[in-house]
Order: structure tokens, then sequence, then C-alpha cells
């Protein structure tokens, strides 16, 4: 990326969800419906701030508008603290 920036006065932004409400509500439907919660390995290897499609489109429109956004790779997540699959679990 650098290198194509120098090169061709090229702007770029990285945008990297943690992860999307909406891939959790299928996890709580499943649990509404009596299947149980799935999860990988201990539910403790990584936490996460889900975004919603709503949010993280607004952000990405800010990547183009928002100059201390340009070059740059940006994380980003909901609200509140991140929870690993097994708090989320918990809270189900």
């Amino acid at each position: 990326m650098k290198e194509a920036e120098e090169d061709n006065g090229f702007t770029y932004s990285i945008v990297r969800p943690t992860a999307f409400f909406k891939s959790l509500g299928g996890q709580v439907e499943l649990v509404k419906d009596g299947k149980p919660y799935v999860m990988f390995g201990d539910g403790k290897l990584c936490a996460c701030k889900p975004i919603s499609e709503q949010d993280l489109a607004s952000f990405i429109a800010d990547c183009v508008l928002k100059e201390d956004k340009i070059n740059q790779v940006l994380p980003i997540g909901g609200p509140g603290k991140a929870l690993t699959p097994l708090e989320q679990g918990e809270m189900l």
C-alpha cells in the first residue's frame, strides 16, 4: 500500500470490523428455539465488539470524507466492552 500511495498518490482506508450484530442474531434465534449456543474452543480466545451494518456503513462513508481516516488501518467495533464468545453465550 505504501508503495502504491507514494508512486501514484493512491489513498486508502482499510476498515477491520471485529464482528457483526447480524451474526450474533443468528445465535440468538438458535438459542430461542432451544438449540445450543455454538462457540469454538473454550470461548475465551478472542473478544469482539459487534457492530451493526448501518453503523459500519456510516464509518466507511466517513473514511471517504474525513482526512484523519485516510491512509489508515482502522479497527472498528460497536459500543461497550469487547466480549468473548463465552461472555456472549452467558448473556443469552
